[in-house]
Order: structure tokens, then C-alpha cells, then sequence
């Protein structure tokens, strides 16, 4: 397809148009009092338009909805439920999983990411932990970079002497007096 370039109707052929193009610097100079006052009726006009639309397309599903029957409602709103049970279910195996990664993975977060978490719902909606137990143990055996690092080494020396109580200033003078 060839580009055309539009002219304004009472302009005659061959004859440049008095008008900024949009590549042109002009196009970014302020648009004057009238510009300002033709800007301000088109939004006012478009929030309008925006409004009506709303209005008939709430119009139109009070319409749609009074239409049908109670059957078709009572379909809708079982389908709703089951889509708001199904995202329960997810979210539930979710936490779960999240739940037994929290003791081994750095990122608790990131076994859910990697595991298929319906692979453990059954068809009643029940989680079965057992067998995210045993996916983040081979999760862990295939990806040990998730795993949480182990604590490092105690180097502590033993037992150790409980502190003394505190001194008072005139102990400390006496002590070191000889005079105790």
C-alpha cells in the first residue's frame, strides 16, 4: 500500500497546507486560547460518550439477564462458584506445598513454582502432602541450588564461666588498694 499524504478539503493541489505535521516542531507550541477551549469540549465530550457507554452496557446486561431463565441464572452462578472453588483448592495446595518447603528450600516460594501443584489435588479437592513430600525431596536431589544453605560450624570452645556480678566503684578502689 502507498502512503497518501491528506490535505485539508479548500486546499487546492500541489499547494503545501498551512497546518503542522506531526513530525514537525510546530506540533509541540502551545494551542492558544481557542485550541485550549476546543481541547477542554472534546473531553468533556469523550467523559460523556464514556459514561453513556457504561450506562447502556449496564442496560443492556440488566436486559440480557432478565431474559433468561432461571435455569441459565442458577448455571451462571454454579459455574462462578466452581471457578471461585477451583482457585480455593489451588491456593490451598499453594500453601500447603509452600508450608513443607519452608524447612529445606532457601525460597519456600520457588517449590511451587516448580512442582505442578494439581498433580496433588484429587477430584474432591483434598491435597495429598505425602506426595509433596516426596516431589520436593526429588525437587531438592534434582535442583540442590533451591535447597536452604546448612548452618555453619559452631567453633564454640566449650563451657563456658558465668559472669560475675557487677562491682561497685569502691570494690574495684579496695581491690586494687589490697585492702579486701
Amino acid at each position: 500500500m502507498s502512503e497518501t499524504a491528506t490535505e485539508p478539503a479548500g486546499a487546492p493541489e500541489g499547494e503545501p497546507t498551512t497546518e503542522p505535521t506531526p513530525e514537525s516542531p510546530a506540533s509541540d507550541a502551545p494551542l492558544g486560547p481557542a485550541g485550549e477551549k476546543a481541547l477542554s469540549e472534546w473531553k468533556q465530550r469523550a467523559k460523556a460518550a464514556e459514561r453513556a457507554a457504561k450506562e447502556q452496557a449496564a442496560r443492556l446486561q440488566e436486559i440480557e439477564d432478565r431474559d433468561k431463565t432461571e435455569v441459565q441464572k442458577a448455571a451462571e452462578r454454579a459455574t462462578k462458584a466452581e471457578q471461585r472453588a477451583t482457585a480455593m483448592v489451588e491456593r490451598a495446595a499453594r500453601a500447603e506445598v509452600r508450608a513443607l518447603a519452608a524447612a529445606t528450600f532457601a525460597d519456600p516460594s520457588d517449590a511451587a513454582a516448580f512442582l505442578n501443584l494439581s498433580d496433588f489435588v484429587d477430584d474432591d479437592g483434598d491435597i495429598d502432602s505425602k506426595g509433596i513430600e516426596k516431589a520436593l525431596a526429588d525437587l531438592i536431589k534434582r535442583k540442590p541450588h533451591l535447597a536452604r544453605e546448612a548452618a555453619p560450624p559452631s567453633f564454640d570452645g566449650g563451657a563456658r564461666t558465668s559472669a560475675s556480678k557487677p562491682t561497685s566503684m569502691n570494690e574495684l578502689i579496695r581491690q586494687q588498694a589490697g585492702a579486701s
